[in-house]
């Protein structure tokens, strides 16, 4: 269970990176997110039986992101219009399948283990680092049109696993191992109390207008915040095929 819930939301996190970058629709979200729900459950099953047969959760990885989102923000699928979130997902899939061939031949001619050698965690920390600071791109701007829900919860964060990961609740640190769960968790029941104040009401406005149908000004300017603050614009889970609320 401590392992599943922060694979999880990686699993869950990478589709609300990549989707909209892939201009996807709030459907196409929902079915990525089940899509790898499901196959994360299928290999998993697979490598407990037929891999290293340790209890390990497979689930995405991070390293994949940034080579997708410069795959989706290429100028190939910069002009499309029609169809730009199936284009783009075709162009990934070959690119991963590509790639996971030579994953293959270095797993299994055992050419992996003389790399190996040479992995230290001189090597991999700057690694781990790269890959982090390549998202601070697209981190910021998006925690910048929230600020008042972005900022508790990076502020819980390191509050969770700085201060308060020796703290252990029936004999299990769990603000050390459920971190970043326990942090979205509390932020996104402040987010609903907010919202359920009025916080993010505005005089004949509505998240769910396109912004080309809107025709005040004020609209305009409080549609990013309604759009990003509310925990309501986002259809994903009513619209997924596998979920029914």
């Amino acid at each position: 269970m401590q392992h599943y819930l922060p694979i999880a939301g990686s699993l869950v996190f990478v589709p609300l990176i990549l989707v909209p970058a892939m201009d996807g629709s709030d459907e196409d979200t929902a079915t990525v997110i089940s899509t790898m729900l499901l196959v994360s459950g299928l290999t998993t099953i697979l490598h407990t039986f037929l891999g290293s047969r340790l209890p390990l959760i497979q689930g995405s990885s991070f390293v994949y992101l940034a080579p997708a989102l410069v795959i989706a923000n290429s100028e190939e699928f910069r002009n499309l219009s029609d169809n730009k979130f199936k284009h783009i997902m075709r162009e990934l899939q070959g690119a991963i399948l590509v790639g996971s061939v030579f994953q293959i031949i270095l797993g299994y001619t055992g050419l992996i283990s003389l790399f190996l050698r040479l992995i230290n965690p001189v090597v991999v920390a700057p690694t781990i680092a790269v890959v982090g600071l390549a998202f601070f791109s697209y981190g910021f701007p998006q925690a910048g049109s929230c600020v008042e829900i972005s900022m508790p919860l990076i502020l819980l964060v390191l509050l969770c696993t700085l201060y308060m990961r020796k703290i252990s609740l029936f004999g299990n640190h769990i603000f050390l191992v459920y971190a970043v769960p326990l942090s979205v968790a509390i932020v996104w029941a402040y987010a609903f109390f907010l919202i359920a104040g009025g916080a993010y009401n505005f005089k004949c406005c509505s998240s769910n207008i396109p912004s080309s149908n809107i025709l005040l000004d004020s609209c305009r300017r409080h549609l990013e915040t309604m759009r990003r603050c509310r925990t309501d614009v986002s259809t994903a889970w009513k619209t997924t095929a596998w979920v029914r609320v």
